[in-house]
């Protein structure tokens, strides 16, 4: 009998001089056979090799005289006597994961700014140690070592390196599924109750929440509901406009409230918005309540239902909730068609719409009245915007179209810049970077193919028609880019608005992209698309390690405040009329057929609804943009509760200083002391457009 601590241990182990702290947290005496065991089954090493490596941790451990051990320790003795015997591999494979006592301690005590929608609070805490595990098991045990490396260096970026593992990115549901399906939540209905279709209207817009927040669990990135007003609007027969408010009202509510996504979140939800029912869909036949559908029925007999309830919708997101904040998610976004402008009521609805921008700059708007965009697109998470191609639109037919991205790896353009001595050194080197991309990305489909099979993706294995509900080899895989203005400052000498010949050498390196893509996708049957990535905490983070790595690295900012332009972005601060930057800016829009973003950004605390749909008329009509937001920045006092324009350290209203600023860190709004400091210093940056200024 020994005593640890206050706790009496009756052993007879092999070795009861030394105590072992287990990773199941229990307290047994040394047994080095256990040792040996472990190798053979992690490593695959030898008996006779493991045993030796055993005796010897053994010998070594009994020489510090010690009380007790960890578990965790005596991997670190194993694995520094499997780097002495050069066994690098088998070091990797016998690794433990997990995170420094300090780093745990400063998640807890101080949290993260790297994801700003995170609020520091006990599931975030779980999620940020959690993350870090995944995050070093994808690097160590899934990714070869090249493709980390590359990773680590900062010459791509894996996005959402911690859900590689486990999750696809992100989504584009189809609500009539649902309503004609009814929902299970956890994908089988084994472990939750399981909801037939809806009969009423207000189970039809619980399904679309619930729908939402169960995928969450299954993916990485956004969830988004297409023509979210018009597959409802049959179930919104007969209804007051007071009570499609209620219903958009719960809706909203619902998607803002329910903090239950990926370790504390709001579900990162969008949901596509359209003035009536569109012709593209005005005959098919319509999911009425109860799931049934008939085919004397269409979706085309419901538009004053539908048109009503866009009405509703953008009049909650206008109310903003209790406090008078605006909601964040489901971002809106709203579809500008040519047939819409034709439509009576389009104005008034319009303005209504952009009433909503002046005060909260809540909406999206997404251009199909630009030429290279076909009928419909389908848009969620930051930025992800994507035309169906002609299998989308036979699921479209059928009732159950979706789509998504697989994942997302960035480029680091700048690093390339610097790399390279000349021209086709660069165009060289861009290549072998998307190749580490696809090799990702490859990696990845492999990945959750697995996950389908094992079951660990029980949502996504739900049966369609015969099909699983996600399917691997018809999402897209998407590369990004970032930095293209420093790359060209580095190589040209010039940025991205300085002259034709940068901008025409900027259009010509992302064409080069789209065009590999392009290639790829010909050759393997499987979609690649270039997307202008987010790069909400990259842009940083390549800036940071290119600074480390390159004494003449080109960034924005200063100090440890500094970033690189997000994807094919004007410099922020650029001193530029605003149709020059959305003219430089869409020529790129055609070329990043995964996805893009046109920020404007407001100078005005009370902008006129009026102009700024005349301004949107005008950006719809006379330039390339094919999704774009106005953002515009907000203080809220939490003494007296009341909005404000513009960023301001004290409240105009009643002089408090404890306030909180918002403003759009990507492709979302959020809290700007969540913010990383790069994304901070960008926000100070940003040049703003005023009405009277030249466009």
């Amino acid at each position: 009998m020994k005593k640890v601590g206050k706790v009496k241990v009756e052993t007879s182990l092999k070795s009861p001089d030394i105590f072992v702290r287990t990773s199941r947290n229990e307290i047994e005496g040394f047994d080095r056979s256990k040792i040996v065991e472990s190798l053979i089954k992690e490593t695959g090493i030898s008996r006779e090799l493991a045993e030796e490596i055993a005796l010897e941790v053994e010998r070594g451990i009994k020489a510090l005289d010690l009380e007790f051990i960890s578990a965790p320790l005596i991997r670190e003795i194993v694995n520094v006597k499997l780097l002495e015997r050069g066994l690098e591999e088998a070091r990797k494979s016998y690794t433990r994961l997990g995170l420094p006592v300090y780093d745990v301690t400063k998640l807890i005590e101080r949290g993260s700014n790297e994801n700003a929608n995170l609020q520091h609070n006990p599931e975030t805490i779980h999620k940020l140690v959690a993350d870090g595990v995944m995050k070093e098991y994808a690097l160590l045990h899934i990714l070869p070592s090249e493709l980390a490396d590359a990773h680590m260096r900062g010459e791509i970026h894996i996005h959402d390196l911690e859900y590689f593992a486990t999750r696809p990115y992100c989504f584009q549901h189809d609500l009539r599924w649902f309503l004609k399906n009814g929902l299970k939540v956890d994908g089988t209905g084994e472990n939750t109750a399981v909801a037939g279709p809806a009969k009423n209207a207000e189970v039809a817009v619980l399904h679309a929440a619930k729908a939402l927040a169960a995928a969450q669990t299954n993916f990485a990135g956004g969830q988004g509901l297409d023509f979210f007003n018009v597959w409802l609007a049959p179930y919104l027969a007969g209804k007051s406009y007071r009570e499609m408010k209620q219903l958009a009202q719960m809706f909203v509510y619902e998607m803002a409230q329910m903090y239950v996504a990926r370790g504390g979140q709001t579900v990162f939800s969008d949901i596509d918005i359209e003035y009536g029912v569109p012709s593209i869909v005005a005959d098919m036949p319509a999911v009425l309540p109860g799931g049934v559908v008939r085919d004397s029925v269409t979706y085309g007999d419901f538009e004053e239902e539908a048109i009503k309830f866009a009405h509703a919708i953008t009049e909650v997101y206008l109310e903003g909730d209790y406090l008078g904040k605006p909601f964040f998610f489901p971002k809106p976004n709203y579809k500008l068609r040519k047939e819409c402008f034709r439509k009576e009521g389009f104005e008034e609805f319009m303005i209504a719409v952009h009433r909503c921008v002046a005060k909260f700059g809540t909406p999206y708007f997404l251009n199909l009245l630009a030429g290279y965009l076909p009928d419909n697109v389908f848009a969620q998470c930051c930025r992800l915007v994507l035309s169906p191609d002609a299998n989308d639109w036979k699921d479209f037919e059928r009732g159950c179209m979706r789509t998504g991205s697989l994942q997302v790896v960035s480029i680091n353009l700048p690093r390339i810049a610097y790399e390279s001595r000349d021209e086709d050194e660069l165009f060289d080197l861009l290549l072998e970077r998307m190749i580490l991309a696809r090799r990702i990305i490859e990696i990845k489909a492999d990945v959750i193919k697995r996950g389908m099979e094992n079951g660990s993706l029980p949502f996504l294995t739900q049966d369609v028609d015969g099909e699983p509900y996600y399917r691997v080899d018809k999402v897209v895989r998407s590369i990004g880019f970032v930095g293209l203005n420093e790359m060209l400052k580095a190589f040209t000498g010039e940025e991205l608005h300085e002259s034709e010949a940068a901008w025409n050498f900027g259009l010509k390196v992302i064409k080069f992209m789209m065009d590999t893509a392009v290639e790829w996708s010909k050759e393997t049957g499987l979609r690649w698309v270039i997307t202008q990535t987010p790069a909400e905490s990259t842009a940083y983070r390549f800036a940071r390690l290119d600074r480390k790595y390159f004494r003449d690295a080109v960034v924005q900012g200063e100090g440890d405040s500094i970033y690189y332009t997000n994807s094919s972005h004007c410099r922020v601060s650029a001193n530029i009329p605003l149709f020059r930057r959305l003219k430089i800016e869409g020529s790129f829009h055609p070329l990043c057929n995964g996805g893009m973003m046109a920020h404007v950004w407001l100078g005005e605390s009370s902008p006129s609804p009026e102009l700024l749909w005349k301004l949107t008329k005008k950006i719809a009509t006379k330039t390339l943009i094919g999704y774009w937001a106005y953002t515009k920045d907000m203080t809220y006092c939490r003494r007296c509760q009341k909005v404000s324009g513009g960023i301001s350290d004290t409240c105009p209203s009643c002089g408090s200083k404890d306030v909180e600023c918002y403003s759009r860190i990507t492709g979302y709004y959020q809290r700007v002391s969540g913010w990383n400091e790069g994304k901070k210093r960008e926000l100070k940056d940003r040049h703003r457009f005023k009405f009277g200024e030249s466009p």
